[in-house]
């Protein structure tokens, strides 16, 4: 029986500019101009956008998939940015800040951003949802943020292949928005509030790639592909539930989907990275051949390194891939070593235990969340807004730290054990530790309002975000930042 044709789902039209001209942010372009989206395509070279214009095809990073007449390119940044609602931003997560820069100002509370991309950055190991939020995106916009992860290939989108992807948001009703505008019979998009499990699920599995890549380059065979995805989702998971995501999360397509995905396709970067260095290329060599294609894993194998070091969570798997790609270690020694390691259950009772604490935390927290993000946002807002002195500042940080910590759901949720669940700034002990809010506000943010309205909005964030203890704050942070942005 013949494939139902690529019909969208909504009636809904608007104006969509895709920012990032690669294959992936192509493949989009062409899905929402076939959608009947009015749709512009940004990238930074001339050739790109001169084929897609002209020739009506990526000739540079998709050729082969032809892209609807009506799909326009340009190189004009502001104007893309500016022209259009739904703006898809597709770029490698290490040019994020470099690529929006100034042109991030003029984006305007009604229009809707959706991050495409999947990676944590390398100087301050942050997600992509927290390095828009916190350094890029005008806090006037912060709360129109979305999250586009899931396994898609660039190629069999474009050829409108059937394909599922998960839309995140902290708003569910704006992520509701971005899965009825997006998707068709082709092109099926589910939801979720659990942008930390979504956007760590994309970034993870893009260093597990290489792995199964490697293991393949060496002709270690199926047994040893799937024992390194099976245990690499366990990595992921641990990973994630100590960021505070839902385990659940990485079950999905965002998490086991992608892995699956990029592990065993051959058209993933990352495998084809893996592949070569298993059959005993350079790594040097091997990224001068892709002619600009970024495999998110190999700077991403870095700062998972680190992140695994400051929450604490053991992942010897990731961390065998780190010192084959950045240390020069031998595949074959690494492998051995980690063949060789105690033995132990295949999975830790702390980790059940953790898991189902997240799982339960993460339900709470979203029966409330909404009332209470709000209450967190008025007073957070109306301290940033009261011109405070640089005295009140430091105190307002000094209150938000102790409110923080004596949170009740805060410090059951995240108290004793290695690691904690705190993660960002703190990293370990008992507890969201001061490192967590002072981390978040020397990167950028300054607590602009009076010290006790400031820790009572912590407070209420606190509450709203007590499965996520480093990101509740990052986003006390974004906001307070507002007033330095504006």
């Amino acid at each position: 029986m013949a494939l139902l044709t690529a019909a969208s789902l909504s009636q809904e039209r608007t104006t969509v500019g895709v920012i990032g001209g690669g294959a992936w942010g192509t493949a989009l372009a062409i899905h929402c101009a076939r959608m009947g989206h009015t749709t512009t395509l940004w990238s930074r070279g001339s050739e790109v956008v001169d084929a897609v214009n002209e020739k009506h095809e990526n000739t540079v990073h998709l050729p082969g998939c032809p892209c609807p007449p009506s799909l326009r390119a340009s190189t004009d940044l502001a104007a893309v940015m500016t022209g259009h609602e739904v703006l898809l931003m597709v770029v490698p997560t290490q040019y994020i800040a470099a690529t929006l820069g100034e042109a991030a100002k003029l984006l305007k509370p009604n229009q809707i951003l959706v991050s495409c991309s999947k990676g944590i950055t390398l100087d301050s190991l942050e997600t992509v949802a927290e390095l828009l939020e916190i350094k890029v995106v005008p806090s006037s916009c912060s709360h129109r943020l979305a999250y586009l992860s899931g396994p898609s290939f660039a190629a069999e989108v474009a050829r409108e292949q059937p394909t599922a992807v998960t839309i995140a948001s902290k708003d569910e009703a704006l992520a509701t928005r971005v899965q009825s505008l997006l998707s068709t019979v082709r092109f099926r998009c589910y939801r979720s509030t659990d942008v930390v499990g979504v956007e760590l699920g994309g970034a993870l599995k893009n260093v597990l790639a290489i792995a199964c890549g490697i293991s393949d380059g060496m002709g270690f065979g199926n047994n040893g592909r799937a024992a390194l995805i099976t245990r690499g989702l366990y990595e992921m998971t641990k990973l994630a539930c100590a960021r505070g995501a839902s385990p659940l999360t990485m079950s999905g397509l965002a998490g086991m989907g992608d892995l699956v995905l990029t592990c065993t396709g051959d058209q993933s970067r990352n495998r084809t990275v893996g592949l070569r260095l298993g059959r005993g290329e350079k790594l040097a060599d091997i990224q001068a051949s892709m002619g600009g294609s970024v495999a998110e894993g190999v700077p991403t194998a870095r700062a998972i390194r680190q992140l695994a070091a400051r929450l604490g969570v053991e992942v010897p798997v990731m961390d065998g891939i780190h010192r084959c790609i950045h240390e020069g270690a031998d595949a074959a020694q690494v492998v051995a070593e980690s063949m060789s390691r105690d033995l132990k259950p295949e999975v830790e009772q702390a980790v059940i235990q953790a898991s189902a604490s997240a799982a339960e935390l993460y339900r709470r927290a979203q029966t409330s969340a909404a009332a209470l993000s709000a209450a967190a946002s008025q007073a957070l807002l109306a301290a940033a807004s009261s011109g405070a002195s640089q005295e009140d500042m430091e105190a307002a940080v000094a209150a938000a730290v102790e409110a923080l910590k004596a949170a009740p759901p805060v410090a059951a949720a995240v108290g004793g054990g290695r690691g904690g669940g705190g993660g960002g700034g703190g990293g370990g002990g008992g507890g969201v530790s001061n490192g967590a809010v002072v981390g978040s506000v020397g990167k950028g943010a300054r607590a602009g309002g009076r010290g006790e309205r400031v820790a009572k909005g912590q407070a209420v964030a606190a509450l709203a975000g007590a499965a996520v203890g480093a990101a509740v704050a990052a986003v006390a942070a974004a906001l307070i930042g507002g007033r330095r942005r504006r």
